[in-house]
């Protein structure tokens, strides 16, 4: 084996008619592909007995500088996105109510304030999915790389398809979790500003528009604690099905020589009228929670309607400021609307996490010699 010059990827010349290498016409076979990606520079924390995050740190922080600037460009477009009630509020005071300013300005900070929020949200979104798929990466990696190390009595233990569920199924549930929870931190983040800025307006009001908030938190905290079960059991019927489809596609002459069919085809029907149950409760739990969790903070809203259209009435509050919190209280929903999801995705990427490390930190009993020497690129 050797490279093409020029070429980089591993390659070897196809002899001639003859057998020899002589020919003007020889051709090169590439037998390799060069990575596109390093190695990953970090590994899973091995203490087990911290939480599935806090094993996961290491190999977050090698991608800390995405998440930086994408945490840094969703902080400051979310404080864009806070800012455009206030504007909208002095607007209609001041320029329409009280008369003693133009409207033009305030249109063109509209303006600026949505462009900014556009742009900064583009780069927030591409930084934290980038990291979220490197991450990914990384755990593919770690994963195949720990298999390849594995005796051979690892896999007379596991079935094929727990692997292959692990290596797929499950790092996708953690590559989405890890890719929504920035975002919805800094969701809740403007939530926290927004009820702050609504403080410093009308205290009264503002507790009228979070009163419902303690009782989402309590229904999305009973909804994780039935989730996650649910979640653990979805995974590993998904595992299991995966097992029974592999196992009979590798030896399909086996099936056939022992004219097996139609037993396999009952253990397939079995395995996924179980997945079948699991997954059904779990859609009945959303069902059952998801509602009141998404729809809770429109009370809140109608709340804010009723006692904010009677201050505005009495004259205690302006039109603006009644415009500028409803928009807020539209701002707090997003979170707690989409806490739901959060909770459940939060819940499955915990059950997959803990099916990850189960091969992680299945000890390697055969391992190279102190010194050894690393074969790079034999020739």
């Amino acid at each position: 084996m050797t490279a093409e010059p020029g070429a980089g990827a591993p390659s070897r010349r196809i002899p001639d008619q003859d057998g020899g290498y002589d020919g003007a016409g020889t051709v090169w076979e590439r037998v390799g592909v060069v990575a596109r990606y390093p190695r990953p520079t970090a590994t899973v924390d091995p203490d087990r007995s911290r939480g599935w995050f806090g094993r996961l740190r290491p190999l977050v922080g090698t991608h800390r500088g995405a998440i930086a600037v994408g945490l840094g460009a969703a902080t400051v477009g979310m404080l864009a996105q806070v800012a455009i009630p206030a504007v909208i509020r002095s607007a209609i005071d001041r320029s329409l109510l009280e008369r003693t300013a133009t409207l033009g300005p305030f249109v063109w900070a509209l303006l600026g304030l949505g462009v900014a929020r556009g742009l900064l949200t583009y780069a927030y979104r591409y930084s934290l999915h980038r990291a979220a798929f490197d991450l990914e990466s990384d755990l593919r990696n770690l994963l195949f790389e720990h298999l390849s190390r594995l005796p051979f009595s690892f896999y007379d233990r596991v079935q094929s398809g727990q692997i292959i569920s692990r290596a797929n199924a499950d790092i996708r549930s953690v590559q989405i979790f890890l890719g929504f929870a920035p975002i919805m931190a800094i969701s809740l983040l403007s939530s926290v500003i927004a009820v702050a800025f609504m403080a410093s307006i009308h205290v009264p009001l503002t507790v009228v528009a979070v009163a419902v908030l303690p009782g989402v938190y309590a229904v999305g905290v009973r909804m994780r604690q039935r989730i996650f079960p649910l979640s653990w059991i979805v995974q590993g019927r998904v595992a299991e099905l995966a097992t029974i489809v592999d196992e009979n596609i590798a030896g399909v002459r086996v099936v056939k020589g022992f004219a097996a069919e139609e037993r396999q085809i009952a253990a397939l029907a079995r395995a996924a009228r179980r997945l079948r149950w699991a997954s059904v409760q779990q859609v009945r739990t959303r069902a059952r929670y998801g509602p009141v969790v998404e729809n809770l903070p429109r009370i809140g809203l109608a709340a804010v309607l009723l006692y904010g259209g009677m201050l505005a009435i009495d004259g205690e509050v302006t039109v603006g400021t009644l415009v500028a919190f409803n928009a807020y209280v539209l701002l707090l929903q997003v979170p707690f609307r989409t806490l739901g999801f959060f909770l459940m995705l939060g819940q499955r990427a915990r059950a997959s996490a803990g099916r990850i490390f189960e091969i992680l930190d299945e000890p390697v009993t055969i391992a190279d010699r102190p010194g050894a020497v690393d074969l790079v690129a034999p020739r």
